[in-house]
């Protein structure tokens, strides 16, 4: 593979990927912070409480694609709301971390939205779409605005940077300098709710916290020294991105959960250099560490080695046709139909399916035994003309006329009389046409005369099996041409005619 393969990265890719280096460069500042703070899941709970001010503004009637602006505000706003929270609930010498309010807000907010999302046509996909967002379909002006923003939330920070990192690396101390530490509390928390608001809309919930998370811890276990762990955390989470982005590419895997994972492997390396460089005794370490990875590679093997073997596709599709739930044995008359030179081993099963108290599974066996032929179905595939479901009865009018006859044909005739749908009744009457029964045409000259719109239906299929040159007009003539000739009519099985003999 050539140096240009190896970095190759295809148009579509491009944006998703400099939306990823834009997430690195705010969100490992941030994590420094939030770390500091020991407020790790301050970033999903804030990201929960924009989704929250999203769905809200969904179900007020603003439309998603649509109503961008006015959804990011409601995202916003609600966000906002959410920094006043944390920076009001931060006591002196708290009894309650800090950490155990912010995962009930989180919590609670992720109650409320699925409570939101049940009143809103969107639901399980709009849920959905906030934890995994839209990375792969970002595009430039999205990345831009982000981008935009994310500069004006650090050049706030950098002009602020003795404050915010007083706060986070010695609150005490800030707090006996006579710093408002819960008004820069706040400060912090809404300039860090315009990252996540934007955040979150890009890459969903669980990917905006690894590039906060992660990526701060791996550099905290590099050095002590601040600049080394920005520098280290910047240059790692941009190799992981891209890294993550060309896999996705190359094997068709979902971005943001693989880039997850290559976070989580980065960090498990970085976790085992740290304790390899500081130990005592450096053989111990590399003992210990070789057999930590035996122990894993032991689970792993235990897991596959003890897994259930796999069916054979016949005996498992066998298996499924005797599951309590519908769709089971649905596919299951589906996946049959590949194993037709083996059908004496099933048939007798899918001919009894047909009467299954799931519609749908009724209509799939239906289907089956059309496609194979299985003309001894044919008695029971009759008693579906009766069949409560409109599709299984159009399965069994088509199974009739693929496999049936003139005899089974006059059942469509019978039950024709019957039925008021004048759908069903056509189709019931071309069908037993087609089958070659003439007690059929009486029926068709019917609807001819009505003058519905089926009546070109009717005159078609007249038009297509009488030997007689007639017009749609001339229904009455029909009438009295079947009424002399029905004792006569013949049915010519190579050009699928009739005409008096």
């Amino acid at each position: 593979m050539t140096l240009e393969q190896l970095f190759y990265l295809p148009p579509t890719m491009i944006w998703p990927l400099a939306a990823c280096l834009v997430l690195t460069g705010i969100h490992v500042y941030l994590g420094v912070h939030v770390i500091a703070r020991k407020v790790i899941f301050v970033d999903l709970a804030l990201a929960q409480i924009a989704a929250l001010g999203t769905v809200v503004g969904v179900l007020l009637g603003y439309e998603v694609g649509r109503d961008t602006n006015a959804l990011y505000l409601y995202s916003l706003a609600f966000t906002i709301f959410g920094a006043f929270i944390f920076s009001a609930t931060r006591m002196k010498g708290e009894k309650v971390p800090h950490e155990a309010i912010i995962g009930i807000v989180y919590a609670v907010t992720f109650a409320a939205t699925i409570l939101v999302l049940s009143k809103s046509a969107l639901g399980p996909q709009e849920l959905d779409h906030i934890i995994k967002g839209e990375l792969l379909w970002v595009q430039s002006p999205t990345v831009i605005k982000t981008a935009i923003i994310y500069s004006l939330v650090g050049i706030f920070h950098f002009t602020f940077r003795k404050h915010f990192m007083a706060i986070s690396f010695d609150p005490l101390k800030a707090d006996q300098s006579g710093t408002n530490v819960r008004l820069w509390d706040f400060l912090f928390y809404t300039s860090f709710g315009f990252v996540i608001t934007s955040s979150v809309a890009i890459a969903g919930v669980f990917l905006v916290f690894s590039y906060l998370v992660i990526p701060s811890v791996a550099a905290m276990l590099v050095s002590d020294k601040l600049s080394t762990r920005l520098a280290s955390g910047w240059i790692g989470s941009s190799i992981i991105s891209f890294i993550g982005v060309k896999l996705s590419w190359n094997t068709g895997l979902p971005t943001s959960p693989l880039i997850v994972v290559l976070f989580a492997i980065a960090l498990l390396g970085t976790g085992i250099y740290r304790y390899l460089r500081v130990a005592p005794r450096k053989m111990v370490a590399v003992r210990n560490t070789i057999g930590s990875f035996a122990v894993v590679a032991l689970f792993i093997g235990g897991l596959f080695f003890f897994r259930k073997t796999e069916e054979a596709p016949l005996e498992h599709a066998l298996k499924m046709l005797n599951s309590t739930i519908g769709t089971d044995r649905e596919s299951a008359l589906i996946d049959l139909g590949s194993f037709a030179d083996r059908k004496s081993e099933w048939v007798g099963q899918a001919i009894q399916l047909v009467h299954d108290p799931d519609a749908e599974v009724r209509r799939s066996a239906v289907v089956l035994l059309t496609k194979l032929r299985e003309t001894s179905a044919l008695p029971e595939i009759v008693k579906l003309l009766d069949d409560p479901s409109d599709n299984v009865q159009g399965a069994a009018i088509a199974a009739i006329d693929s496999m049936g006859n003139s005899t089974t044909a006059g059942s469509l005739i019978q039950k024709s009389a019957s039925v008021d749908d004048p759908e069903m009744k056509m189709a019931l009457l071309s069908t037993a046409l087609d089958l070659g029964n003439a007690e059929a045409i009486p029926g068709l000259i019917s609807i001819l005369k009505d003058g519905g719109i089926f009546a070109d239906d009717a005159f078609d299929a007249l038009r297509r099996h009488l030997r007689l040159e007639f017009k749609k007009e001339d229904a009455d003539h029909l009438s009295r041409w079947w009424e002399t000739n029905k004792s006569r009519l013949r049915w010519d099985q190579s050009s699928r005619t009739y005409s008096p003999s």
